[in-house]
C-alpha cells in the first residue's frame, strides 16, 4: 500500500471526481417523471406535499405503520418531500438524484483511499464508479433514489466501521451504526452492510480486530433484526404463492396500537410475472439465477447489455445451468484466494459478492434483474479495479518528471501501455454511458429503447403499449399489447390487458368477444368481470350491473368497479370523499370519449 504525502491531493481529487460525476449527468437532466415515477411520485400525494416532511422524520413512525407509498423507505420520502419544499419539480429531483450520486463517488474515492493509501489508484477508482453506465438507472430514474441514498449511508458506515476498527473509539461505531440504520430505512440491499464490515476489518486487523469489535457487529446485528421487524408488514410486491402483502393482522409482534386506524384504500395487482416457474422450482431458482448472476459479473467489467427492462430466461435444464453455476464458483474462488493473499482485488470482489447477495433470489424477490441491484457492488467493483490499476503503474505517480524518468527504466514501457490500457477502458465506460443519455429522456423513449434492446420483454411492451395510447397511437398499442401477449401465452393477465386495449381503441365489439371467452376460463376473474361490466354499459345497463356487482363481489376493494356501479346505477355521489368524487369525473369523462357511455 502507497501513501500519499500531500493532503492536498485528496481534496483535488475529491473534487475531480464529483465534478465528473455531475458533468456526465447534470446536461441530460429530465424534466419528466419515469416509469415507477409515476405510481410513487406522481400518485403519491404524500411525497408532493411539504407539510408531510414533519411527518416523515417523525421516528414514532419506525414503530407505527404509517399507510403510504413507500412507507418502508422513510428516508426516500422525507428526501421526495424535501424536494417538494424546495419546488424544482421533477428537474430538481433529478437534479438532487444527481448531486447524491455525485457524493458517492466522492465516498467510495475516500474509502479506496483509506484501504490502498494510493491517490492515483483511488482517484481512477471513483472515476469507474461515477461514470460507469451502470448506474444511469438509479440516477435518471427518481424513484430509485433509494438505491443512491442506501449507497451513501451504507459506504458512510463502512468508512466509519473502518476508523473504529483502526482507533477504537466510540464515535466512529456510534456513526456507523446510525449510517447502517438510515441505509436500510433508504433501501433493503444495504441490510448487509455487517458482512461488509466483517470483510474490511479481517482483511485489515485479522481475526483479532474482528474480536475487538465484535460489540460493534453485534450492535449492527440487532438492528438488522429490528428492521426485519420493521420491514414486513410494509413488505411491497405480491408473489403469488410466495410473498404477501405485509402481515395478515396484529399479533404479538405486532400489536394493534402499531396500525393506523383508518387505512389507505388500494388494490394489491397480483402479476403474473415471466419467470414465475422458477418460484416453485428450486433447480430451476439455481440455474436461472445463476446465469443472472454471471450477466452481472460480465456487465460490470463490459457493460455492453445494460438495459431499462429485462426478461431473463427460466433455466431448467442441467446443461444450461451447471456452465454458468461453474463460473460464478470459479469466481467466487478467485476472490477468495486473492483474499487470503491479501490482495486489495480479492476484497473488492468479494464487498461485489456480498452487496449482490439480497438480490440473487435468496429470499424471493420481484424483480430477478436489474440495473440497479449493480449500484451497491459497484463499490466493490472499483475498489478491484483500483487495485488493478496499482499494480499496473507505478506506485503513486505524482510529477510527471519522475513518470518520464521511470518510462526509461526496464518494463517501464510496457508498464505506460497498460495504464493506456485501463484509462482507454474508462474511456469505453463514458463513451457506453453517453450512449445511453437518449433512453432517459421520456417514457416512450425509455421503453421503446427497452423493447428495441430485447423484443423478448413483455412487460416492456406492456408499458410502451401504454405511452403509445397515451399519445393516441392505437394500432402501436394494439401491435405491442399482441405482441406481449404472444410473448407469455399462459399469462392471461395479458390476454385481459390486450382486450382492456381493444376496448380503449373503438374495437369494443372484439373486445367484448375476447372478455367473455376468458371469463369462461376464469369466471372469477374481477378485472374480467369489471371490463366486461364497462363493455356492455352503453347497451344493456342491467348486464353491465350485475357484472360489476360481480367484480366487486370477487374483489371487494376494486375502486373502479364501485365508481362505475354508482355510475350504472345513476347512483349518489354526495357521501363520497373529494377524492372519489375526483375519480368518478374522471371515469366518466373516460368513458364518455371512448364511447362507453
Amino acid at each position: 500500500m502507497y501513501t500519499v504525502e500531500k493532503p492536498r491531493f485528496i481534496l483535488l481529487g475529491a473534487a475531480l471526481v464529483f465534478a465528473a460525476a455531475m458533468a456526465i449527468y447534470m446536461p441530460s437532466i429530465s424534466r419528466e417523471l419515469l416509469w415507477d415515477d409515476g405510481a410513487f411520485i406522481g400518485r403519491n400525494p404524500f411525497a408532493r406535499n411539504c407539510s408531510n416532511l414533519g411527518t416523515a422524520l417523525n421516528p414514532l413512525n419506525l414503530f407505527k405503520v404509517l399507510p403510504v407509498p413507500m412507507g418502508a423507505r422513510p428516508v426516500v420520502n422525507a428526501t421526495l418531500i424535501a424536494d417538494a419544499c424546495a419546488g424544482g419539480g421533477p428537474a430538481g429531483m433529478h437534479l438532487t438524484n444527481s448531486l447524491i450520486h455525485a457524493f458517492n463517488a466522492v465516498l467510495v474515492f475516500l474509502l479506496i483511499f483509506s484501504l490502498s493509501g494510493a491517490g492515483t489508484a483511488a482517484f481512477f477508482g471513483a472515476l469507474v464508479f461515477a461514470l460507469h453506465p451502470a448506474a444511469a438507472e438509479v440516477v435518471n430514474i427518481i424513484t430509485f433514489r433509494s438505491h443512491l441514498l442506501g449507497f451513501f449511508f451504507f459506504t458512510a458506515g463502512l468508512l466509519a466501521a473502518v476508523f473504529h476498527s483502526r482507533e477504537g473509539r466510540p464515535g466512529p461505531a456510534m456513526a456507523a451504526s446510525v449510517c447502517y440504520l438510515l441505509a436500510m430505512l433508504s433501501v433493503e440491499t444495504a441490510i448487509v452492510l455487517p458482512a461488509a464490515a466483517f470483510m474490511v476489518i479481517y482483511f485489515e486487523k485479522g481475526r483479532e480486530g474482528v474480536k475487538k469489535v465484535l460489540p460493534f457487529i453485534t450492535v449492527l446485528a440487532a438492528l438488522a433484526v429490528f428492521y426485519l421487524w420493521f420491514r414486513t408488514p410494509r413488505s411491497g410486491y405480491v408473489i403469488p404463492g410466495i410473498a404477501s402483502q405485509g402481515v395478515s393482522g396484529p399479533s404479538l409482534l405486532y400489536p394493534k396500537f402499531l396500525f393506523p386506524a383508518a387505512t389507505r384504500e388500494t388494490t394489491h395487482a397480483v402479476t403474473l410475472l415471466p419467470w414465475r416457474l422458477m418460484y416453485h422450482d428450486p433447480l430451476a431458482r439455481l440455474y436461472t439465477m445463476a446465469r443472472v448472476t454471471l450477466d452481472y459479473f460480465a456487465a460490470l467489467v463490459l457493460p455492453i447489455h445494460l438495459n431499462s427492462d429485462y426478461s431473463p430466461a427460466v433455466i431448467t435444464s442441467a446443461s444450461a445451468g451447471l456452465w454458468p453455476l461453474a463460473a460464478d464458483l470459479a469466481a467466487a474462488a478467485a476472490a477468495i484466494a486473492l483474499f487470503i493473499r491479501k490482495r486489495l482485488a480479492g476484497l473488492g470482489l468479494a464487498l461485489v459478492l456480498i452487496a449482490l447477495l439480497p438480490a440473487l433470489n435468496i429470499w424471493p424477490v420481484y424483480n430477478i434483474k436489474a440495473d440497479r441491484y449493480l449500484y451497491l457492488p459497484l463499490a466493490g467493483f472499483s475498489l478491484a479495479a483500483a487495485a488493478v490499476f496499482a499494480r499496473i503503474s507505478r506506485p503513486d505517480p505524482a510529477l510527471l518528471p519522475t513518470a518520464l524518468k521511470n518510462i526509461r527504466q526496464k518494463g517501464g514501457g510496457m508498464r505506460l501501455y497498460r495504464m493506456g490500457a485501463a484509462w482507454l477502458w474508462l474511456a469505453a465506460l463514458v463513451f457506453l454511458n453517453i450512449a445511453r443519455i437518449p433512453e432517459f429522456k421520456d417514457n416512450l423513449s425509455f421503453f421503446s429503447t427497452a423493447v428495441k434492446k430485447d423484443p423478448t420483454v413483455s412487460r416492456a411492451r406492456i408499458n410502451l403499449a401504454a405511452m403509445y395510447m397515451r399519445s393516441g397511437n392505437c394500432p402501436a398499442a394494439i401491435n405491442q399489447t399482441v405482441e406481449a401477449a404472444r410473448l407469455d401465452p399462459q399469462n392471461y393477465q395479458l390476454e385481459l390487458r390486450l382486450n382492456f386495449t381493444l376496448a380503449y381503441c373503438d374495437r369494443r365489439t372484439e373486445a367484448l368477444k375476447k372478455t367473455d371467452a376468458l371469463l369462461e376460463k376464469r369466471p372469477q376473474e374481477a378485472d374480467a368481470l369489471y371490463l366486461a361490466g364497462v363493455l356492455r354499459l352503453k347497451s344493456d345497463r342491467r348486464s353491465a350491473i350485475s357484472f360489476l356487482q360481480k367484480a366487486l363481489k370477487s374483489n371487494p376493494s376494486h375502486r373502479e368497479a364501485r365508481l362505475t356501479l354508482i355510475l350504472a346505477e345513476n347512483g349518489t355521489i354526495a357521501g363520497l370523499p373529494s377524492a372519489e368524487r375526483n375519480n368518478l369525473k374522471k371515469l366518466e369523462k373516460l368513458y364518455g370519449q371512448i364511447g362507453l357511455r
